[in-house]
C-alpha cells in the first residue's frame, strides 16, 4: 500500500469529518422539503448520480501535498440532516480485493479517529460489482453519521448522511430522518463505468 493512497483516503475522511461537524448548525429549510423536493445531482465527468433535497455547489480542492489530485465535495445542510457526496481519482487503478479492503479499513478508522466518534456498526457492501463499506458512527455533540464508501477502479466515492437526533423528536421526525437517509444513500448510482 503506498503512502500516497493511505494519505489520500485519510485526507478525504478528515475533510468529511469537518462537514459532519458543520452539520450541527443546519439551515432553516423546512423538514418536509427533505422528502418532497429532491433533485438529481450528476456533476460532469463524475461518473455518478444521486438524489439530494436541493441543488448544492460542488467544491473542488487539491489534496494537500498532492496538487495533481482533486477532492470533489458536494454538501448540503437542512433542518433534518446533512448530506455529503464526494469523490477523488488516483492516477493508478486498484483492483486487488485485499488492497481495496485495506484502503476501506484505513479510511473508516481515519474517519472515526478524526471525529472522535464511536463505531456502532459496519458491513461490507457492493455497488455494480464494486467493493464498498457502510458504517455508522456516533460523534460527540449528539451527531450520528452513516457513511458508504466505494472503490471503483481509480476512484473513491463516499456518501455521508448526518443527523442530530434528540430524545424529544416526534416519531414523525424520526421516520422522516430514516426515510431521507435511505432515499439519499440508496440513490447513489454509477453512470456507466467510472474512469
Amino acid at each position: 500500500m503506498s503512502h500516497v493512497k493511505t494519505s489520500i483516503l485519510l485526507s478525504i475522511l478528515v475533510f468529511l469529518s469537518f462537514a459532519t461537524i458543520s452539520a450541527q448548525e443546519p439551515s432553516a429549510a423546512p423538514v418536509a422539503a427533505d422528502l418532497t423536493t429532491w433533485v438529481n445531482v450528476a456533476p460532469a465527468d463524475a461518473g455518478f448520480t444521486i438524489l439530494m433535497p436541493s441543488k448544492a455547489p460542488e467544491k473542488v480542492t487539491p489534496l494537500q501535498g498532492h496538487p495533481d489530485i482533486e477532492n470533489h465535495v458536494i454538501a448540503l445542510e437542512t433542518e433534518l440532516a446533512g448530506y455529503v457526496v464526494s469523490y477523488m481519482q488516483l492516477a493508478e487503478e486498484v483492483t486487488d480485493p485485499a488492497k481495496i479492503k485495506e484502503l476501506l479499513d484505513r479510511g473508516r478508522e481515519g474517519g472515526i479517529a478524526s471525529t472522535g466518534g464511536q463505531l456502532k456498526r459496519e458491513k461490507e457492501i457492493k455497488l455494480s460489482g464494486y467493493s464498498g463499506r457502510e458504517w455508522n458512527v456516533e460523534i460527540p455533540g449528539g451527531l450520528v453519521a452513516t457513511t458508504r464508501a466505494y472503490w471503483v477502479k481509480r476512484r473513491l466515492y463516499q456518501t455521508v448522511f448526518i443527523t442530530s437526533p434528540k430524545d424529544s423528536d416526534s416519531p414523525e421526525v424520526t421516520k422522516l430522518r430514516q426515510d431521507a437517509g435511505k432515499k439519499f444513500l440508496d440513490s447513489f448510482v454509477l453512470n456507466g463505468m467510472s474512469k
